[in-house]
């Protein structure tokens, strides 16, 4: 795992170097919908700063993790979404990294819901995954409310 140093305030900024000299940074950004039940969701974004290729080191990996964590940690009832960028249609590439390393991470205080959502007349499908602590929320209860959300989305295309 890399060392890393953060800048906390509403939206924070995780930043490290890895041993290849590659710079990432893990931005949590806090979304408000004027909803009371997603009143604690967090995006999360992560990428290399010079969008330099990825080389692969377990220890992005690891680092990433634990910045998670460490969020948790400080945010402990908060639903965080992981963003599936699809600018480049990668997305489901994105999903499945996420996904790796999800399991990797072997803890079982956290559930994961994935949903594949698309909207009309686009051929784009969205990724969208959310990561969450079990103490505070069912898995069902967030899709349901994802859903409903999503749909309320959708009427303002």
């Amino acid at each position: 795992m890399y060392q890393y140093t953060s800048e906390e305030g509403s939206d924070p900024l995780f930043t490290f170097t890895t041993k290849n000299g590659l710079s990432y940074f893990v931005a949590f950004r806090k979304l408000d919908f004027g909803l009371d039940y997603f009143q604690n969701l967090y995006s999360v974004d992560f990428w290399e700063i010079y969008n330099q290729t990825f080389i692969k080191d377990t220890s992005i990996e690891k680092t990433i993790i634990a910045i998670l964590f460490s969020f948790f940690e400080n945010h402990p009832n908060t639903i965080l979404h992981y963003v599936c960028d699809s600018i480049d249609f990668r997305q489901n590439a994105r999903s499945k990294l996420f996904e790796m390393w999800y399991n990797n991470s072997k803890n079982n205080e956290f559930s994961k819901l994935d949903l594949t959502y698309s909207i009309e007349k686009e051929e784009i499908e969205y990724k969208l995954e959310f990561v969450f602590k079990n103490e505070f929320y069912d898995i069902n209860t967030v899709k349901e409310n994802v859903i409903i959300q999503l749909n309320e989305f959708s009427t303002f295309k």
